[in-house]
């Protein structure tokens, strides 16, 4: 795909860590099951969950298992979700067979994943309330409180709030503390996915706007995204790690012995687990959160500057920039009529694509059609801001 080139800068894909690249190696030699049981797999996987809970804020006592990546931690997180609130009757009954439909909220910016799990879960996806977002592109509160009680007054139950630590689109927080006291008030469960930028919270930039999270009952991540670790590695964390063990275990209470550590194989929906911890395990020790904050906190930097330089140049829009380091722009030359340039950006991303010289993808913000640049790249430089605007200038003159 390219993403180890400093100029690789669609979706949310980094280059991998090179000692995470020789950590999957020797995990595979060993290749053990991690389902659980005593042996060193297990205690490594232990080791790196209770860092990412120090780094979420969560304390060590709270639940997690590494994951394939963000979309199926958010489908363990709801799925502990969906145990709670169901009064431990989901697993027997399943959801919705009686009583009020149950209804869960989310941003119109936030993940399809989130979709994903609700429907996979039996909620159903017409359950599921996109919530319009404000000018920053976060989930519009007093929209989100007006649905909550809209649901209440037809007889629906409001059970969840999925809040976003990072949209895809824009790079935008959700405002956690104020979800966290609706939800508080509301008796909704709170969970944020945050599988691009929940490690966000690491950089300089965005002290005090991860404030709340740390009350969320859920939380998602994607270490394979700005943590570098090679694709696949994400992490659920749920507060209550006895609920989340109920959620998915088939041992019954009396056979639990926790004199040993308890099998992930009862935390997730996989039996059979590969060995992702190693790689994470290796390159933290390596990197440390100190250079992971610089680091994060330079990406965000780069995500600054280009977009400074989009603003400085005429032939250039800025459209969004959010907190994090997601820029959204438009190439817009002089004397285009809207249509010529919507028409025009819709052309550039598969040139761009093609071309070799930095990749960028495309989205839509506001029904407007528009580039986009995610910077989760420790390879990518001030030099290389340059050449991607370059490089769409190229593409453009390029067409037809």
């Amino acid at each position: 795909m390219g993403n180890s080139s400093p100029r690789f800068m669609g979706w949310v894909n980094s280059p991998p860590a090179p000692l995470g690249v020789i950590a999957e190696l020797l995990a595979a030699s060993l290749d053990p099951s991690v389902a659980g049981g005593d042996h060193a797999a297990t205690y490594v996987e232990h080791a790196v969950l209770n860092w990412m809970k120090e780094i979420m804020g969560y304390p060590r006592s709270a639940g997690g298992v590494l994951t394939s990546g963000g979309s199926v931690a958010n489908l363990v997180c709801l799925g502990a979700m969906r145990h709670s609130v169901s009064g431990g009757t989901d697993r027997s009954e399943g959801v919705n067979r009686s009583g009020p439909a149950m209804t869960i909220y989310t941003s119109t910016e936030g993940h399809s994943c989130i979709q994903k799990a609700v429907e996979l879960l039996g909620f159903g996806s017409q359950y599921l309330r996109k919530i319009p977002v404000d000018s920053a592109f976060r989930m519009d509160m007093r929209a989100l409180r007006d649905q909550i009680q809209a649901d209440r007054q037809v007889g629906l139950r409001p059970v969840c709030v999925a809040a976003s630590a990072g949209t895809v689109n824009t790079g935008a927080l959700d405002l956690f503390a104020e979800i966290a006291d609706l939800c508080a008030a509301e008796g909704l469960w709170f969970h944020v996915d945050g599988s691009y930028g929940g490690v966000g919270i690491l950089a300089e930039q965005t002290a005090g706007l991860y404030t709340g999270i740390e009350r969320a009952d859920s939380i998602a991540i994607d270490q394979h995204k700005w943590l570098f670790i090679p694709v696949e590695c994400g992490c659920a964390l749920v507060k209550d790690a006895r609920l989340m063990r109920d959620s998915y275990s088939l041992v019954p209470e009396y056979l639990r012995d926790d004199r040993s550590l308890p099998w992930f194989s009862e935390f997730g929906i996989q039996q059979t687990r590969g060995f992702r911890a190693l790689k994470l395990w290796m390159v933290l020790q390596q990197v440390g959160v100190k250079e992971y904050s610089r680091v994060i906190s330079y990406n965000i930097a780069l995500a600054d500057s280009l977009a400074a330089r989009i603003a400085a140049r005429p032939d250039f829009e800025l459209v969004a920039k959010g907190a994090l380091s997601v820029v959204c722009f438009r190439y817009a030359p002089r004397g285009l009529e809207e249509r010529e340039v919507d028409e025009l950006n819709r052309k550039i991303v598969p040139v761009l694509m093609n071309g070799g010289r930095a990749f960028l993808n495309g989205t839509t913000l506001d029904g407007r059609p528009v580039l986009r640049a995610c910077i989760v790249n420790f390879r990518t430089g001030e030099a290389d801001l340059d050449v991607v605007l370059e490089a769409v200038v190229a593409a453009a003159d390029s067409l037809p």
